[in-house]
């Protein structure tokens, strides 16, 4: 029985790792050969160990531990840069039962450290990617065989979330402390780790009706074929773009994207936002901001961030739209959120989406109607998209003849 080779003491992080894909998918006979199963383990920080068996690349994982309560869509979550530094755990019993079109990739590479599944299957050949080729692919492992709802039902609990995957050879002491030892998910810079370095375009689909400069701290691409279908052009700008930069532009909307990490350790982009901000009230290009961008656009004005103490992933929570009592089942991924301090109000802001769940801010609005945003994922990726007409509204918003209003709690 092969184990794991304890070559390195870490997953490598994304931008270490090679990019293997592209939008064309692999062809017949080059997928990558899939190794033996081997038994394998789950230990976190606090004690808890869970028995399994390694599938995927042959090599050890850490992260901070997070579950998801997606029922499809492992491509789209593997690869989606707000992932990075996370061991996935996803709490639906079966997985890999459908090939991957790598059309549905959200990046160029695998973002999550590694993937843990009660039961992983493997489909019918045939186009795309099965689930395990593309953990292979991206250099992380799966473990298998593990209760994922009751290791769930412990991190609702409160347990500690720093993990290691390692082979089953390995002394439970040892895990245990591998995971104690690890770098914690905040202390880490993951946006640079994930967002491009350069300016890049993106044209238009169809007709060109105006142009968005998007502020890249980890996005994906379905967020910019949401907005390229409305007949945007987009500038991706890199997170140290400074304010000058994005004015050089011209841009009609500035979009702030969603990505990973800690937004209250990102100083530089706190005061890029401020910045944009400012220049939107007194009637410059007017802000969408998604995830990240939304929490940005807080700090930006002293209002405080927390992590929650159960984070929001999947495609199933529940957000209503104040004004207008609508709710929508939208598409969530974040471990931080704003909370609804005085320093809101005094700026000219207003919560406009509370989540039906715990009450998380989930949307603000300002009183000029410059700026909107929104900490869930109106993209979808995966769905549903219930919420999409935000980028309508934003789009819309940003060419009329009334100010760029942009009215997302009022459509």
């Amino acid at each position: 029985m092969q184990t794991v080779p304890r070559i390195e003491s870490r997953t490598p992080a994304a931008h270490e790792r090679r990019a293997f894909f592209s939008y064309s998918g692999p062809m017949a006979g080059d997928a990558p050969a899939l190794l033996a199963p081997r038994p394998g383990l789950l230990a976190l920080e606090g004690g808890i160990v869970q028995h399994g068996t390694l599938r995927g690349a042959a090599v050890p994982a850490q992260g901070d531990l997070i579950f998801t309560t997606a029922a499809t869509g492992w491509g789209e979550v593997l690869t989606d840069p707000s992932y990075a530094g996370q061991v996935v755990v996803l709490t639906h019993p079966m997985a890999g039962n459908y090939r991957i079109d790598s059309g549905e990739l959200e990046s160029a590479k695998v973002h999550a450290r590694a993937l843990v599944v009660s039961r992983l299957v493997t489909p019918p050949a045939g186009p795309g990617w099965s689930l395990e080729e593309l953990l292979v692919a991206g250099e992380i492992p799966v473990i298998t065989g593990i209760d994922t709802r009751a290791l769930t039902l412990e991190l609702r609990r409160g347990a500690a979330r720093r993990c290691v995957i390692r082979s089953g050879e390995v002394p439970l002491p040892t895990a245990i402390d591998e995971a104690a030892a690890s770098p914690s998910w905040e202390s880490v810079d993951h946006v640079a780790a994930v967002a491009t370095n350069e300016a890049t375009y993106v044209p238009p689909q169809g007709p060109r009706r105006g142009r968005a400069v998007l502020v890249d701290f980890g996005v994906k691409r379905s967020l910019l074929r949401a907005i390229a279908a409305r007949g945007f052009e987009i500038t991706v700008l890199p997170p140290d773009a400074s304010p000058s930069a994005v004015a050089s532009e011209e841009p009609d909307l500035i979009v702030l994207s969603p990505g990973p990490g800690d937004p209250a350790r990102m100083d530089p982009q706190i005061a890029l936002v401020r910045e944009l901000a400012a220049e939107a009230i007194a009637g410059g290009p007017p802000i969408l901001g998604i995830c990240l961008g939304h929490q940005l656009l807080a700090l930006a004005v002293n209002a405080p961030t927390r992590r929650l103490a159960v984070g929001h992933h999947g495609g199933n929570h529940a957000v209503m739209e104040l004004d207008s009592g609508r709710v929508d089942i939208g598409a969530h991924n974040h471990e931080v959120a704003v909370l609804d301090h005085p320093a809101l109000a005094a700026a000219g802001y207003r919560v406009s989406h509370r989540d039906l769940n715990d009450g998380t801010v989930e949307g603000l609005v300002h009183a000029s109607g410059r700026i909107a945003s929104v900490q869930f994922h109106p993209e979808g990726a995966p769905g549903p998209i219930d919420a999409a007409r935000i980028f309508d509204i934003a789009t819309a918003g940003a060419l009329d003849g009334e100010g760029a209003t942009l009215r997302i709690a009022r459509a």
